[in-house]
């Protein structure tokens, strides 16, 4: 449904002087967590043993990866991306980031994404995170 959107974005940004994959043209950028690192888990679970979450985030994660490789043809940009331990309902009190902190991290990180980071998880800092 949205890919021959992204299609068009990409496309009509040809002539663009930047040139490349970016969020300028044409980006999927998916939500995803720390928590969903395979190989970061026995550092990360004792904080948070969701199963669910972490399942369900690790699901996403094959996702960024499959479109990565499906759209790179058409220099659409995928990645995931961990906002960090954000105080929100869900992440606490004792979360250290505020939500502006995160989101002004983010945008930052999403003006500098270029086709080396398609099919990575980044975090808001733009720390690549292992999957």
């Amino acid at each position: 449904m949205f890919l021959p959107l992204l299609q068009r974005a990409a496309k009509s940004c040809l002539g663009d002087k930047d040139g490349g994959m970016s969020c300028r043209r044409s980006a999927v950028i998916n939500v995803s967590t720390l928590l969903s690192s395979i190989e970061k888990c026995p550092e990360t679970f004792a904080m948070a043993p969701m199963y669910p979450y972490r399942i369900s985030k690790a699901a996403l994660n094959m996702l960024t990866c499959c479109q990565a490789e499906n759209f790179r043809a058409d220099d659409i940009l995928v990645a995931a991306m961990h906002p960090g331990w954000v105080r929100t309902n869900m992440g606490g009190e004792e979360a250290p980031l505020t939500t502006e902190d995160s989101v002004l991290g983010i945008i930052r990180v999403l003006s500098t994404l270029s086709s080396k980071h398609s099919g990575r998880l980044l975090d808001w800092e733009g720390n690549s995170i292992p999957w």
